[in-house]
């Protein structure tokens, strides 16, 4: 495959991600259970630009919204030594799956320190990382309740995190509700009223009743079926 096609099927493939990153994170807020903790993580729009690793000249915004649009050209984006080629092919590959691992992480990582920067969190799926910060002000203080993917590392890091800890519940919501809704992943151990009243104070009261009636539903199901 020649360059010019190559850097097509790249140009592509940033068109396809950023679709996905639209319709299954932007707007969301998801929340992650570990450890009897919890963090609110955030995807932005204007973080995507920096998670393909690519070089341009646009500003997060732009280059966001044309690549939703399509419209993003071959000559507005680049390569160089910071920003190797087939780094920045991998980091957009694995943009394509963050919707996936939004939902679906393994482990959330503490601590993670790289050669250049470090993060408080991370979320792994023992392929790639998505490591996350809040947001700060121009005097380094936090901004906000939420966490933001601020590197998408081609690699699980753990080694480079202080600890690491199994996800037991992800759950998300809309932006404009108030409380958690929807579950997309629970470990196959935990408990969610065993979790502490800070995190089920975030949970929406129908997904509490939804999660009991199931859970009774499933006690007399194994119960009709030892008796049998």
């Amino acid at each position: 495959m020649s360059k010019k096609q190559d850097k097509k099927r790249i140009t592509q493939s940033i068109h396809n991600a950023a679709l996905l990153y639209k319709h299954n994170l932007v707007g969301k807020r998801f929340l992650y259970v570990f450890n009897n903790r919890y963090i609110e993580v955030i995807y932005k729009a204007e973080n995507f630009r920096h998670l393909t690793g690519v070089e341009t000249n646009l500003s997060a915004k732009d280059f966001y919204r044309k690549a939703v649009q399509g419209k993003l050209s071959e000559s507005q984006f680049w390569f160089s030594a910071n920003h190797p080629y087939q780094l920045c092919k991998r980091k957009i590959k694995h943009i394509g799956d963050i919707s996936t691992l939004a939902g679906s992480a393994k482990l959330i990582l503490e601590e993670i320190v790289t050669d250049t920067q470090s993060f408080r969190f991370g979320a792994t799926n023992l392929n790639f990382t998505l490591c996350l910060n809040k947001k700060t002000d121009n005097l380094g203080n936090s901004n906000g309740d939420c966490f933001t993917v601020h590197s998408l590392r081609d690699e699980n890091c753990l080694s480079k995190c202080k600890s690491s800890y199994v996800v037991q519940y992800i759950i998300s919501r809309a932006n404009d509700q108030k409380k958690y809704t929807d579950i997309l992943f629970r470990d196959a151990q935990a408990n969610i009223f065993n979790l502490p009243d800070d995190v089920l104070n975030l949970l929406d009261e129908s997904l509490l009743s939804n999660i009991l009636i199931n859970s009774q539903r499933n006690k007399i199901y194994l119960d009709e079926n030892l008796i049998s």
